[in-house]
């Protein structure tokens, strides 16, 4: 009995802890007639969203305010893309050389202008963007490039054949919690204040670990997580028959894993979400080619 209520104190003092999310509302955002978006990340300022569509290459650039829509990239893609604070694009561009795809890493700032971070190869590992700074791997190497004045340095969390690698002040090291053998780590992300790490496990489910790979603590069965504060990871929680998906929503969990809640209903197919810096704004994309913000207080 001591038992029961001390581990109901313990569960009362976790969700106290927890400053539950407050969905304001969640309101569609109007596309251009033709226009479908597959998927779509939102500026950290929240003025505009980068997002692909469906069959078809290259990105575009949705200004919120003014539902103006410009081209980002012919020929980039939006997996892992990332905006830096100063409204950088940052993404990956793919091309085949010799039946071998090789991938480039590529910005696009608000004038326009693309320059290249790392070049085309074979070995893009993954890379993070802090402030206005691109940390990318790629051959075990890190470089790193500023797209404004003031340059910062945090830990990277990226993938090498499967395996998750996260370097820290240059130094990088291979982080399984569980394990190597026939394990898949996908979407892994540094926390903001560099102090976990969370992750995909392919065919398991979110985890969420110390910066080097210590105390997994299992989330769920979510899919594309990504850090909403230090504290509570979004992801979606997605369901299919092997041919389509046919449920889907946003969850917000808590990132000791002892809370979570769902963002939106059974209704709205919710996939890839995707956070600005200061909260107020989840953006998320359907099946449909439907695009959504969620509006929090």
């Amino acid at each position: 009995m001591k038992k029961v209520i001390l581990s109901a104190m313990l569960l009362g003092a976790s969700l106290f802890g927890y400053a539950q999310l407050n969905v304001a509302s969640i309101e569609k955002v109007a596309l251009p007639e033709g226009v479908a978006a597959s998927q779509a990340t939102i500026s950290p300022d929240g003025t505009f969203v980068v997002f692909s569509q469906a069959g078809k290459e290259g990105l575009q650039k949705l200004d919120l305010a003014t539902s103006a829509i410009n081209t980002v990239s012919n020929t980039g893609n939006m997996f892992d893309l990332k905006i830096a604070d100063n409204g950088t694009v940052i993404f990956r561009d793919s091309k085949t050389v010799n039946k071998l795809r090789q991938t480039a890493l590529k910005a696009v700032n608000v004038a326009g202008i693309e320059s290249t971070v790392v070049p085309f190869t074979r070995d893009l590992q993954g890379f993070a963007v802090e402030g206005e700074t691109v940390m990318a791997m790629n051959k075990g190497q890190l470089t790193t490039k500023t797209f404004g004045a003031n340059k910062t340095v945090a830990p990277v969390a990226s993938i090498d054949h499967g395996r998750m690698v996260i370097t820290v002040n240059g130094e990088s090291k291979v982080v399984a919690p569980q394990g190597t053998e026939s394990q898949s780590y996908l979407w892994p992300s540094v926390s903001p204040d560099g102090t976990r790490v969370v992750y995909y496990l392919g065919r398991k489910g979110a985890y969420v670990c110390n910066i080097d790979g210590s105390n997994p603590v299992f989330l769920g069965g979510i899919r594309a997580p990504r850090w909403y504060d230090n504290n509570t990871v979004v992801g979606m929680n997605d369901q299919d028959n092997g041919e389509y998906v046919y449920a889907s929503k946003i969850v917000a969990i808590q990132a000791n894993g002892a809370f979570s809640q769902m963002l939106t209903d059974d209704a709205s197919m919710a996939m890839y979400p995707s956070v600005t810096t200061d909260g107020a704004k989840i953006a998320f994309t359907t099946p449909a080619g439907e695009l959504y913000i969620i509006n929090i207080k």
